[in-house]
């Protein structure tokens, strides 16, 4: 028999209450990405260059 409504299928409360934090540690993440790219980028650079002037 159909109901008026699907039933749920995601709990409609959070299960976990919300972080305060959640923002920090989302700019924190992002920052120590960003920072470990420009190393990559950085050392990529510095290998070409030694191997050219090798």
């Amino acid at each position: 028999m159909p109901t008026a409504t699907p039933p749920p299928y995601f709990p409609q409360n959070p299960l976990l209450p919300p972080d305060e934090k959640r923002a920090r540690k989302v700019k924190l993440a992002v920052a120590g990405c960003l920072i470990l790219i420009l190393l990559l980028i950085a050392g990529a650079i510095y290998g070409v260059v030694y191997l050219i002037r090798a």
